[in-house]
């Protein structure tokens, strides 16, 4: 499992599923994640735009 950034919750991640590029969603504060790598797996937040 990897962390949240922005609250440092465990984020769950299906890695027989998963493909670059998919969505995950933090659920306790709603960040959002793109999947940048699959093995190992990596995430890249994506920031709203201001």
């Amino acid at each position: 499992m990897t962390k949240c950034q922005e609250c440092n919750c465990k984020i769950p991640i299906d890695d027989k599923t998963i493909k670059i590029g998919d969505i995950s969603v933090c659920s306790a504060c709603g960040a959002e994640y793109e999947i940048i790598s699959i093995n190992p797996i990596q995430l890249e937040l994506i920031e709203e735009e201001k």
